[in-house]
């Protein structure tokens, strides 16, 4: 607009007449030649006309330049107001921060940064210690899985100590020493402790060690007692004879009254000094002690070698037989079967006669396939005793 508005200003100015006048070059063109008076006043009068042209035109080119200024500034203004338009119409310039704002942002900035930091650290020490307690329960359930493998080997094998006839005869003969061992500790101990008493009631604390062997003189030939009794019951046999019972009795009365005698006579109302009941009943245990260990000796003797005698092997080599080795086992088990229901040991069904094969499997302690094939065979021998009665 500003463009078209400056180049109609330059035409008018070359052709268009300011105040009336033409321009300089356009008096040459009008009308033809005159006289030379003419022609002197036609130039004195053109000078003259020049002169007022060429002043109008020096006025004209300031009114000119002066509007051609003021175009070019209001156009000038123009596009800055456009330009302004444009820019206020921008969302950039909202985004713009002040001094306040960016202050605000890089402090928020810096909290969110602390608080990620501290983030990034609880989770990593939570991950740590949640593979510290996963490996301290991987370790723990490798300690009880540990533990169980040897539970189970140590039931397996009892298991098979329990089934295999020689390990309960190994059990049972270990049983039998022990029990022995324990009766007699508690035997020598009794001797040690009526020893001690006897020593102080005969000669005093400070007297000759020779009193200590007074009281052995009687307790030792109950020992003697106890032993041959406990290894007659291992025998199958009664210590004493029948013709020598009643003074081996009278004997070992003798013997064990005498004991009594010796380790309560300090303690007596009449024999010694009287305390009272508890020092009495001090003195008369040890005695006690003796003579439940005399009681139990060839009592537990008795009882475990006759489990010891009737517990059954297996046959592992059927010797010079044509039989196989179950063939022996089960005709050897069919023999004690017999002998036990003749002795009332087992008892017997009312429907079959014959005792059931849990029974027959607990009272031998053998597998249940065995005493299943020891109870057929029983059934087998009676079918053929009620054929041929005769």
């Amino acid at each position: 607009m500003s463009d078209l508005l400056i180049s109609a200003l330059q035409r008018a100015d070359d052709k268009t007449p300011i105040n009336g006048a033409r321009r300089r070059g356009a008096a040459a063109a009008v009308g033809p030649a005159e006289d030379s008076d003419t022609a002197s006043a036609a130039t004195l009068a053109a000078a003259h006309d020049h002169d007022v042209a060429q002043g109008r035109d020096s006025a004209n080119a300031r009114k000119i330049r002066a509007m051609r200024e003021t175009i070019e500034l209001r156009t000038a203004t123009a596009g800055y107001h456009r330009e302004l338009a444009v820019l206020q119409r921008d969302r950039s310039r909202l985004e713009v921060l002040s001094a306040t704002e960016e202050r605000l942002e890089r402090r928020a900035a810096r909290r969110v940064r602390g608080l990620s930091r501290r983030h990034d650290v609880a989770t990593a020490v939570a991950a740590a210690r949640l593979d510290g307690r996963g490996r301290r329960a991987e370790r723990q359930l490798a300690r009880a899985d540990a533990t169980d493998q040897v539970w189970q080997r140590r039931a397996l094998a009892r298991r098979r100590r329990l089934l295999d006839p020689t390990s309960r005869l190994a059990s049972l003969q270990r049983t039998h020493v022990g029990v022995s061992l324990v009766l007699m500790a508690v035997a020598i101990a009794g001797i040690a402790w009526t020893s001690m008493g006897v020593h102080d009631a005969l000669v005093g604390p400070d007297g000759t060690p020779l009193a200590y062997i007074v009281e052995p003189l009687f307790s030792m030939p109950l020992l003697v007692i106890m032993t041959l009794h406990a290894r007659a019951a291992q025998w199958g046999r009664t210590f004493p004879a029948p013709e020598n019972r009643t003074r081996i009795r009278l004997l070992e009365a003798f013997l064990l009254l005498a004991t009594m005698t010796i380790n309560a006579a300090p303690v007596l109302p009449v024999l010694g000094t009287w305390h009272n009941v508890t020092t009495l009943l001090g003195h008369l245990a040890p005695p006690v002690l003796i003579v439940v260990a005399i009681v139990l000796q060839p009592l537990a003797a008795a009882f475990l070698a006759t489990i010891l005698e009737e517990a059954h092997v297996d046959v592992a080599d059927a010797g010079s037989t044509r039989l196989a080795a179950d063939t022996v086992d089960t005709l050897t088990l069919v023999t004690k079967v017999r002998a036990a229901i003749a002795s009332g040991e087992l008892e017997l069904w009312a429907q079959t006669g014959l005792p059931s094969v849990e029974a027959i499997r607990r009272y031998f302690g053998c597998e249940k396939r065995r005493a299943q094939g020891v109870h057929d065979a029983l059934k087998l021998l009676a079918a053929g005793d009620s054929a041929n009665p005769g």
